[in-house]
């Protein structure tokens, strides 16, 4: 496609959102926001005021049928990613939306079908999978200088204590899973892919809102993985992987990092990559190249991990006992 400058629209105004639309401003001479829906347009005004928007919507249909977009960057809660993707893909409007995508692997799978069959670009927000310091550690493991990996550790858990109301609230899909265990699922799902055998326990509450998992999962090649999530704790919130050679460790707050660390034989070494930015323009600049090459998946942002990463947090939600309003015929409950 010969767009000059992507038009983007917002829907939600949280902070996930604000945070993605001041990122864009880093791809000025590329991208523009043009549009941004919220449930109220008290909402939607105080947004586009802050960064310049022309239309405003209280209705996410209302912008799709406006057509002023080309992508539209999805940051709603999590139960509500299936439908307005749904609907944007059908009216062949290419979606970037967040993480998690959906709240089962049966809604991605559908969301996978719609965007072919409407021959629109679609992909999940991960983030973490688009900022340079991930790729360059993922180059390194790539390259063999730990050996063959043999053992993935990642942990993703905080405290506060007054969490935002949705993570503690079952139907927004709240929990540390779908929040936080997300990146220790992606994170050692890139490097070692899905496991053979995978075991959950968890702590979940009288709500069913899981508020600490812990997950082990057992590959073929031999290869362990150890992954950690919660909301009760102060944690390392890093991530590694080792092998015969040595070790390759993203250090706190491992999903957006400022450098990696190589342990070898050779010593330790810490290795920092150039970044700018709060890290949500890599994604978007991604987005933008699948788009203008006509694409319906992104190559950074692939399709087949988002599904497989579903699938496996659908298995540990079944393994731990938490359930989302109507997903029983998702996870045999």
């Amino acid at each position: 496609m010969g767009i000059a400058r992507v038009r983007w629209g917002i829907v939600a105004t949280g902070n996930i959102s604000t945070a993605f639309t001041k990122d864009l401003a880093e791809l000025a001479g590329e991208a523009v926001v043009t549009a941004v829906a919220s449930r109220s347009l008290d909402s939607a005004d105080r947004f586009a005021d802050q960064f310049g928007i022309e239309h405003r919507y209280d209705d996410y249909r209302r912008l799709l049928e406006d057509g002023h977009v080309d992508v539209l960057y999805i940051g709603t809660p999590h139960p509500q990613h299936y439908a307005i993707a749904r609907a944007a893909l059908q009216a062949k409007v290419a979606v970037l939306c967040e993480k998690p995508v959906t709240l089962t692997a049966r809604q991605a799978r559908d969301l996978v079908a719609v965007a072919h069959e409407n021959n629109t670009l679609f992909a999940e927000a991960m983030w973490m999978r688009t900022h340079p310091v991930v790729q360059a550690f993922f180059a390194d493991l790539a390259k063999g200088v730990i050996g063959e990996p043999m053992e993935a550790l990642a942990d993703f858990g905080f405290h506060k204590p007054q969490l935002p109301a949705r993570l503690l609230d079952p139907a927004l899909g709240g929990g540390a899973l779908m929040d936080g265990g997300i990146y220790p699922i992606t994170f050692v799902h890139m490097a070692l892919g899905s496991p053979a055998e995978l075991k959950a326990v968890g702590s979940v509450n009288e709500d069913g809102v899981d508020l600490n998992v812990a997950m082990a999962w057992r590959y073929d090649s031999g290869a362990v993985a150890a992954l950690t999530c919660g909301l009760r704790s102060q944690n390392p919130w890093t991530a590694s992987v080792s092998g015969p050679e040595g070790s390759l460790l993203l250090p706190h707050r491992f999903h957006h990092p400022e450098y990696y660390v190589r342990s070898t034989a050779a010593g330790e070494e810490r290795i920092d990559v150039p970044t700018h930015g709060l890290g949500y323009h890599y994604e978007a600049a991604e987005m933008m190249r699948a788009l203008r090459a006509g694409l319906v998946e992104c190559p950074a942002l692939p399709h087949a991990a988002t599904i497989e990463i579903l699938d496996l947090l659908d298995e540990t939600r079944r393994q731990i006992g938490v359930s989302y309003p109507g997903d029983d015929e998702y996870l045999g409950g």
